[in-house]
């Protein structure tokens, strides 16, 4: 099996955990390669090959990322275009997304083996429409989000599914969230959990000024549309897709949302149950 290790060199413990990952990998038999630009950081494990990106992700059969679910989700995201499975094994600190933790990695037997399940995650794809025109486009994993910027002025936002106005909240913002999505920033703005073996789009508005603004759950075959109305006096928002970059968005603007007909394929070892791992990773660690 030639494996593809994406480790995130800004996490503290991403170095030490990938050299033991490599060590795990040759007793199991397994080729490794790394990215060209990790040399001077592994140029002293034995047997690792450096490509490039390109390179890396055409020749290997599985990526395992190593660091939290940022890391995760700019790799899994890559992956997707190259139809690859992807292991994340936590070398942060939370790391819902990790299908190891770095003290399991003697289980990396039960990946070069092929005992192991791929779970299907479903995508979102993004646009931004200004006068007609596709101005950005992008893909998700977790969740779009629009927000205010820097000034404190509450927006009145429109959300349409296919094409029929359902509701205009007044509030920081909206969330258009996948079922892994659900657990992240859709939750601590008051959204329900979505196992992400169903597949559904959620909206969650972002402190809304009402008692009764609720998240709404939509089927993955609608189109969701969220703009600004008429009526708003603010224009200092921005767009953001799984936490990356954040793009303006100005009043006129059109953001559109749906299901994408790519999916990114999680590699999970162990048998733990998705509510399992939201006990274990979110409940356990309130309060710390």
């Amino acid at each position: 099996m030639n494996i593809a290790l994406l480790p995130n060199l800004t996490r503290e413990k991403a170095r030490d955990v990938t050299v033991e990952i490599c060590s795990w990998l040759k007793k199991y038999g397994a080729d490794y390669a790394t990215i060209k630009e990790n040399t001077e950081a592994f140029s002293s494990i034995e047997n690792m090959s450096f490509m490039t990106f390109d390179e890396l992700l055409r020749w290997c059969h599985v990526v395992i990322s190593v660091g939290g679910d940022g890391s995760t989700l700019r790799a899994a995201k890559t992956t997707v275009e190259y139809d690859k499975p992807i292991l994340c094994i936590n070398a942060g600190r939370l790391a819902f997304m990790a299908g190891l933790e770095s003290d399991e990695l003697e289980l990396l037997k039960n990946l070069i083996d092929g005992s192991y399940i791929i779970d299907l995650r479903m995508l979102l794809d993004v646009s931004v429409k200004r006068g007609g025109k596709e101005i950005y486009s992008a893909r998700c994993i977790n969740d779009v989000v629009l927000a205010r910027g820097d000034t404190l002025k509450i927006t009145d936002l429109c959300v349409n599914c296919d094409g029929k106005l359902i509701n205009t909240y007044r509030a920081d913002g909206i969330i258009v969230a996948t079922p892994t999505g659900s657990s992240a920033y859709s939750l601590s703005a008051g959204g329900p959990v979505i196992n992400p073996s169903i597949e559904a789009i959620l909206v969650t508005p972002i402190c809304p000024q009402s008692l009764f603004a609720r998240s709404i759950v939509f089927s993955d075959k609608n189109r969701i549309d969220v703009y600004c109305s008429e009526s708003t006096t603010n224009t200092d928002l921005f767009l953001s897709c799984d936490g990356e970059e954040s793009k303006n968005v100005i009043k006129g603007d059109v953001i559109s949302v749906k299901k994408s007909d790519k999916y990114a394929k999680f590699i999970r070892i162990k048998n733990d149950e998705f509510f399992e791992i939201l006990n274990n990773k979110l409940a356990g660690n309130e309060g710390k």
